[in-house]
């Protein structure tokens, strides 16, 4: 039982290490709402398309996104509902609606969602 608790926090560490770079993180966001190509992906960085499309490839090799080529075009989508779940929570902490109120009363008048 132990072990089956290390495998588990062992695999949600690595998750984790992979959500840690912003431009991951970023492209997962705009993930959530669906199917997107690279080409409207990229719009949303300021990496090169070489160096997005490396963090793109981590993302792939993680099991995190599925590709999919129609035509010319390659569509990425979130393949793990986990990484769903996980895309949900960070934008629900961080993301609140523009003039909503947080717990304690605070307004996050002004706050941007991180999705597009």
């Amino acid at each position: 039982m132990a072990q089956e608790f290390l495998d588990e926090a062992t695999e949600a560490a690595k998750v984790l290490r992979i959500l840690s770079h912003p431009e991951r993180l970023m492209v997962l966001c705009q993930l959530r709402e669906g199917e997107r190509n690279v080409s409207h992906l990229l719009q949303n960085s300021a990496l090169s398309q070489s160096a997005f499309s490396q963090h793109l490839t981590v993302l792939r090799q993680a099991g995190l996104v599925a590709t999919r080529k129609s035509s010319q075009s390659v569509f990425y989508r979130i393949d793990d509902p986990r990484v769903e779940n996980l895309i949900n929570a960070i934008q629900g902490a961080w993301c609140a609606e523009q003039g909503s109120v947080t717990q304690g009363g605070m307004s996050t008048q002004g706050v941007q969602t991180i999705a597009v």
